[in-house]
């Protein structure tokens, strides 16, 4: 199965995004002092939820404008 250069373009978007997610994520947990627990997972949960749509571009399975993790496996199982 051959990918168009188009959904290649939309995965390697996402994969940027969830990567920049985990990037913040990690430079938090780095903090001598004062590290912003709840915003560190904020940016943990995003970093999984650009990947799940990444891969699901990549399969080229539609989804809904959502922040569901669990509604985002679904869609991919």
């Amino acid at each position: 199965m051959a990918l168009s250069k188009d959904v290649m373009i939309k995965v390697k978007k996402w994969i940027n995004y969830a990567e920049e997610d985990l990037r913040l994520a990690k430079h938090s947990l780095t903090m001598e002092s004062g590290c912003p627990f709840r915003l560190t997972a904020y940016h943990a949960q995003q970093c999984a939820e650009k990947y799940l749509k990444a891969f699901l571009v990549f399969h080229q399975i539609d989804f809904p404008y959502t922040h569901s993790i669990t509604r985002l496996l679904e869609i991919g199982a």
